[in-house]
């Protein structure tokens, strides 16, 4: 399966820019002790559970990564046991992969209140990590009762891995391992009545404290949960708070900016963040592509950041940029939407 990401602009790059990885994606363990409303996993749901031997789970990926039928690992699990008791087990796995020679991508997702030293040795093996924060702090107990608490337990762990990449990439630590592809996180959008306002502010809070991909993931209702009768988010929705997580994580813009785009109840609409918050703030445009800075050019609607970093390096270049060589990068389709956003009066 391979991973999939909600992109603005088609140039859009990022600490995840490279090739997508076809994923041997598994839990360890299909049991759970823990009640979150909206999973299907939980303990209020009838059905067989089942668990991996740590032998036969890393027999089995090396045997499909062998065969080429997988390029990495990402490994998970419910919360069955004492949260370090779980992480332990996951560590077992990617300590065995590594000593049978096994050089590439994986992906830990941690349980919620494990200790501070075995964050430290999953993240010596691990490419990139994760641990789910499922909703902003107000309605995290309406939806994980059971989960722990959402700052000690979860964003307490965030900050030590955050802590962890940047001493192993000041120690010069090269992959495989050492959290050399970042730190990423969840949300399950619309399991409560959170606002879009409440997940972009906790989105930002995460941001700044350097989570490097924030993934939302729709509300979808499941039998035997306590939600089975709740309406799903809309996959409109999802995409929206998607887009304008990565206008504050990739594009440089501030909460504060896209706050302005919420209506009175807190909610973004159905329309691409970007061109709305080019409507909002008409006196900006058009953007002058021989004068303004690049923070001013990346906010064009169709112009991401490697674009705007070719525009930037060509005027220094040459006297003056020109319609002909915007269509060259951009190519005639998207210059027509772009064109209306953009001039060239400066020279």
């Amino acid at each position: 399966m391979l991973i999939k990401y909600a992109s603005l602009d088609k140039d859009r790059i990022d600490l995840f820019k490279k090739p997508r990885y076809r994923l041997f994606k598994t839990l360890l363990s299909s049991a759970c002790r823990l009640d979150c409303l909206y999973c299907p996993l939980s303990r209020h749901c009838r059905f067989e559970r089942s668990y991996w031997d740590v032998e036969d789970l890393v027999n089995t990926f090396i045997a499909n990564y062998r065969a080429k039928r997988v390029d990495g690992l990402f490994l998970t699990s419910t919360l069955y046991d004492d949260p370090d008791n779980v992480v332990e087990r996951e560590i077992e796995v990617v300590e065995k992969l590594r000593k049978r020679g096994y050089r590439g991508f994986i992906h830990l997702r941690l349980m919620p209140g494990v200790s501070k030293d075995l964050l430290f040795h999953a993240a010596v093996h691990a490419d990139r990590i994760g641990l789910n924060i499922e909703a902003p702090r107000d309605t995290f107990k309406e939806i994980a009762p059971s989960k722990g608490d959402w700052l000690q337990d979860i964003v307490k762990r965030l900050e030590w891995l955050v802590a962890l990449k940047k001493r192993f990439r000041k120690s010069l630590m090269r992959k495989p391992g050492y959290i050399s592809q970042g730190i990423d996180t969840q949300f399950v959008l619309g399991a409560s009545d959170e606002s879009d306002l409440e997940v972009l502010e906790t989105a930002w809070m995460l941001l700044r404290i350097g989570i490097d991909k924030i993934y939302i993931s729709g509300f979808k209702p499941y039998k035997q949960t306590p939600l089975e009768k709740r309406t799903p988010a809309p996959k409109w929705r999802a995409l929206r708070v998607t887009q304008a997580i990565e206008l504050m994580r990739v594009y440089g813009y501030t909460f504060n900016e896209i706050r302005d785009l919420l209506n009175e109840c807190g909610m973004l609409p159905n329309k691409d963040p970007k061109i709305l918050y080019a409507e909002k703030n008409i006196h900006l445009y058009p953007i002058d592509l021989n004068h303004d800075p690049y923070n001013l050019i990346v906010k064009v609607p169709g112009i991401g950041p490697k674009t705007a970093k070719k525009i930037i390096k060509l005027r220094n270049m040459r006297d003056k940029i020109t319609d002909q060589d915007i269509i060259k990068m951009l190519g005639y389709r998207r210059y027509i939407k772009v064109k209306k956003y953009i001039t060239y009066k400066s020279s």
